[in-house]
């Protein structure tokens, strides 16, 4: 990662001195919306309701528009996030732990759902299903750019992408349509085999995949989780080196006969391997245990969705204990979810205003810091909230204030 921070400082450089020279001619106010792009705007996340007072939360303004984001953080506590601005453009950025800055480029044009990971180097991939799946991936000096799905099939919803430790990207995306404009509705995975992308459907059950969310386990296999939203189902797969494993996690039986089951769903692994999925089933959050053979279902919070497919969405992350935490939206409300050892806590990060959505994406830092972005309310710009204990905060003041 320390390859793509320099390419991004000397960046901001060459943007400097363009903006020391534009200054000539332009307002303040220009000058200042110049400058937002490179440096967050940090306050004290107001109005916050917390179960326990556990983190303390401020936010930082890390572009003037953005959806759809995916964020992740590296092993040196570097953020990178994917995102849509909703005008066209496809961007990354990247924030440096050491200067809390953020660094902004365009990787493509289009506008879609994002998906980032990281491989084992910290340079970032991203996929987006722009009409075609497409895929990104920056080598250290520059983005590079693949179409994955070559046919005329229409690529539509959501992606995911994740990078094993031996640089092999897989992506798993909902195919919608064939050539003909006839229905295929099913999930698809690809991997990239000495440069050839090997792609199969992954279930051929009735319409699978429409939300889905990938991990790797121990082995470097792509571990899925999807909705069957015909069936009223929420799957699990897990490739075995020769197929996939495919198991339904939660049923429209066992969940009272509701339609929208597995909507948003997210998948985490634990250190045994065992799976965590956050998911939606009409107007409750839920979290799915794996143990063993069998799947232990729990309540989180009670919702209301916006509807509409961007209306459903969580994002899971575990922390060091292994607890996990779910960021969602609740009807235009940011809110995160962490669990104790013993019980759900509810905190709202951002309340509800005249953008609907939120496009969340959570990321956890090895030491345990907590990252949120977001979509804001009010203006449309691309949030990040940082959640801190108490003794981090205060060392996180005093690095502030050291800087200064």
């Amino acid at each position: 990662m320390i390859i793509v921070g320099k390419h991004f400082l000397s960046v901001v450089k060459e943007t400097v001195k363009m903006i020391a020279f534009s200054t000539r001619r332009c307002t303040i106010r220009a000058f200042c919306s110049m400058l937002l792009l490179l440096t967050a705007s940090v306050c004290p996340l107001a109005g916050v309701s917390s179960g326990e007072g556990t983190w303390t939360w401020t936010t930082e303004t890390v572009d003037q528009a953005g959806e759809f984001t995916s964020l992740a953080a590296d092993k040196d506590g570097n953020l990178h996030v994917s995102y849509s601005t909703g005008t066209g453009a496809i961007k990354y950025a990247f924030r440096q732990a050491e200067t809390g800055k953020w660094f902004t480029r365009v990787v493509d044009s289009g506008e879609a759902y994002t998906d980032l990971a990281l491989d084992s180097q910290g340079n970032p991939h991203i996929c987006y299903p722009f009409r075609v799946m497409k895929y990104a991936n920056w080598d250290g000096k520059t983005w590079k750019v693949q179409t994955i799905a070559t046919d005329t099939a229409r690529i539509a919803f959501s992606c995911a992408v994740e990078v094993s430790p031996d640089g092999v990207p897989h992506l798993i995306w909902y195919r919608d349509q064939n050539a003909d404009n006839s229905l295929f509705t099913h999930l698809k995975y690809a991997e990239l085999k000495d440069g050839v992308w090997a792609v199969r459907t992954v279930d051929w059950d009735t319409q699978t995949g429409k939300f889905e969310s990938m991990t790797l386990d121990s082995h470097g296999n792509p571990v899925l989780s999807y909705d069957a939203w015909v069936k009223g189902e929420l799957k699990f797969a897990r490739w075995d080196g020769n197929a996939w494993d495919i198991r339904t996690v939660d049923d429209r039986g066992r969940a009272g006969n509701s339609y929208n089951i597995g909507m948003g769903n997210s998948i985490a692994l634990d250190s045994h391997d065992q799976a965590l999925i956050s998911y939606e089933e009409r107007n409750v959050l839920k979290l799915a245990r794996q143990q063993g053979s069998r799947w232990a279902i729990e309540k989180v919070d009670t919702i209301n969705t916006l509807g509409g497919w961007v209306g459903f969405r969580t994002s899971l992350a575990l922390d060091r204990q292994g607890f996990p935490h779910i960021a969602y939206d609740d009807a235009g409300t940011l809110k995160h979810a962490f669990w104790d050892g013993q019980k759900w806590h509810i905190e709202v990060i951002a309340r509800r205003g005249a953008d609907p959505t939120r496009y969340c994406s959570i990321a956890i830092d090895a030491n345990d810091v907590l990252y949120i972005s977001y979509r804001d309310p009010d203006d449309g710009s691309l949030r990040l909230a940082i959640g801190r204990k108490p003794e981090q905060q205060q060392r996180a003041e005093m690095k502030s204030k050291d800087a200064n």
